[in-house]
């Protein structure tokens, strides 16, 4: 391997392993470079961990993974001890210099040795790693009812959107940028007309608020439940939060944000929302909202995320009518369309393409790890 490119060997292993069945991708291809470049390996069996351990996605493909090494190391190298190597592996080799002396400790009586231990240990390590990858990649309507449920554990940890504004309101501050006259005279009363201490003040910021529009309809179910878990772990964290559901009428879902629990929200969805999975009305819930929140001054300077996947059943035209008095009344519009996600997709519904020029940002939102560009788009980080 010596005089080889880290990143060419990286990708070059990528290849076989995609030979093999085994989809690494090219973020791990990266970090088996990086890995390469920072430490490189000294030995085979130090090379066959460091490959392991950034290129292995699963647990399950751990003989193709050993497989593909062979096909490609052994190329590079003495073949027939790498495959004397792969076949003696079965646990992570502990973390000591090769030239140190092997100490172990006798076992307690009735105590499992150290080595089994860890064998046992280091496959539920992968398996949970390399499921929670998957589930975070995973499309939301692929979704089973136990993948549903570790969902919403991991929609937990989504970064909570938030953008503030400078209230034109000032308050007492350590680090103000505007002296205090009248607060430095109130303090001085107190110490018998002694200037001792000098007020400052600094303007207010405030978190902007955020609503989340969501479409029930079915064809959308599977992403609302998931967009709308997050709109509850955004209004438990922050304050200024509100969601609304919409098919074919409104309904304003902010009360349950915060009342109902992560196993209860979807029953009380059911409960609350009568059209929930059928038709889509876009125009008439955009004019709902305009007329009622929305001139209420619920959406002034704030952020409005729209969920849907454009097709109106209605006159498109009132679609285009509803979002340009929707783009006086907020500050940004971010619309989630899972179809985004693919590479062909146009936006070529009557509802989409009306509604597509007054946009902020237009983002797929298809699984966990894209709701972390709904939270950029909310912050104004995506365009």
């Amino acid at each position: 391997m010596n005089g080889l490119d880290e990143a060419a060997l990286a990708a070059g292993f990528d290849r076989a392993l995609r030979n093999r069945g085994v989809a690494a991708g090219p973020r791990r291809a990266q970090t088996f470079a990086e890995v390469l470049r920072v430490l490189p390996p000294e030995s085979a069996p130090a090379a066959y961990w460091r490959a392991r351990t950034a290129m292995l996605p699963s647990i399950d493909d751990l003989a193709a993974f050993q497989a593909a090494f062979l096909d490609f190391f052994g190329s590079l190298g003495d073949a027939g001890a790498l495959r004397r190597l792969v076949r003696s592996v079965d646990a992570p080799a502990p973390a000591r210099s090769p030239d140190a002396p092997k100490r172990e400790t006798p076992p307690a009586p009735g105590e499992q040795p150290a080595g089994d231990r860890l064998a046992e240990r280091a496959p539920t390590r992968w398996i949970v790693a390399s499921s929670e990858q998957r589930l975070s990649d995973k499309p939301f309507e692929e979704l089973d009812e136990r993948e549903r449920a570790a969902m919403l554990a991991l929609i937990a940890r989504v970064r909570v959107a938030g953008e503030y504004r400078t209230s034109r309101r000032r308050r007492r501050h350590a680090r103000g940028d505007r002296f205090d006259f009248r607060g430095t005279l109130r303090a001085a009363a107190r110490t018998a007309g002694e200037l001792v201490r000098r007020s400052a003040t600094r303007r207010r910021e405030r978190l902007r608020p955020l609503i989340f529009l969501v479409d029930v309809s079915g064809s959308m179910a599977p992403f609302a439940r998931a967009l709308l878990q997050y709109a509850r772990v955004t209004a438990v964290a922050r304050p200024r939060v509100r969601a609304l559901a919409f098919a074919t009428q409104l309904t304003d879902l902010t009360p349950l944000l915060r009342h109902a629990g992560d196993d209860r929200l979807m029953a009380a969805l059911g409960a609350a929302v009568r059209d929930y999975g059928g038709g889509t009305r876009i125009g008439a819930a955009l004019r709902a909202f305009n007329d009622g929140l929305g001139r209420r001054g619920a959406a002034r300077g704030g952020t409005v995320v729209l969920l849907s996947d454009g097709w109106e059943r209605d006159d498109p035209q009132l679609v285009g009518s509803e979002m340009a008095r929707l783009r006086k009344l907020c500050r940004r519009i971010v619309w989630v369309n899972p179809h985004k996600r693919h590479p062909a997709y146009e936006p070529l519904a009557r509802g989409m393409a009306a509604a597509l020029p007054y946009l902020d940002a237009f983002v797929s939102g298809h699984s966990l790890h894209t709701l972390e560009e709904v939270a950029d788009a909310i912050e104004g980080r995506a365009r």
